[in-house]
């Protein structure tokens, strides 16, 4: 019988211990919610000391921040990017045209990485449902993408800064949000697979978000 190698005491030098906490952190969140793990659990799970997690994130809401900021980057500029070109276009744009704009970058990301990147929206979304200072610090980064999304959608619906607008907008752009971090569910028909999204789901949750946006007129 092989006896088992002793585990190490002290830092470990084998893994990058603050991207192993912050993998395991954004599959615990995700898995369970925020609220529910501790930073302990998070320590125990990805086999780190407590002391290793209080090193770099002193508080957990620094984790949180960080899980937030590894993809928003990348997303969130990317959709500032097709929004401002939607809205900067010299033809006349429909509401599609923004929804699309709006929800490519989500799309590449599952197609790119179908495990983590559903794990950092179901993250994202528990943010955005509790209107987070960290999601809207993320929203309200230069240039604002609240903004480029108003600017773009208003050539396509005119009353989307009325505070009718702005509520349709809200629901229906947090329900897009919400079926992308849900489309691992049986109840979504399961879209998400190891290739990416299926394009006939994506293309029905952008003609009811569009529908959304438009409202009854």
């Amino acid at each position: 019988m092989v006896p088992s190698p002793t585990r190490r005491r002290g830092p470990r030098r084998d893994v990058d211990t603050r991207a192993l906490i912050v993998d395991t952190a954004e599959r615990m969140f995700a898995e369970m919610s925020i609220g529910a793990v501790a930073a302990r659990a998070v320590a125990r799970e990805a086999g780190v000391a407590s002391r290793a997690v209080a090193y770099h994130f002193p508080a957990k809401r620094d984790l949180v921040a960080a899980v937030a900021r590894r993809r928003s980057t990348a997303v969130f500029d990317s959709a500032a990017h097709e929004l401002g070109r939607v809205g900067a276009a010299g033809h006349e744009i429909g509401v599609r045209d923004v929804v699309e704009a709006l929800i490519a970058p989500y799309v590449l990301l599952l197609d790119e990485d179908p495990v983590g990147g559903l794990r950092w929206l179901k993250v994202m979304n528990q943010l955005a449902l509790e209107e987070d200072q960290i999601w809207l610090d993320q929203l309200a980064r230069t240039p604002s993408l609240a903004e480029l999304f108003f600017a773009a959608a208003s050539r396509a619906v005119p009353d989307i800064r009325t505070g009718a607008g702005r509520q349709r907008s809200t629901v229906a752009i947090l329900a897009m949000i919400g079926a992308l971090a849900s489309s691992d569910l049986a109840l979504y028909g399961r879209p998400l697979g190891s290739a990416g999204l299926d394009r006939g789901w994506v293309d029905q949750l952008v003609q009811f978000t569009s529908g959304g946006l438009r409202g009854a007129g």
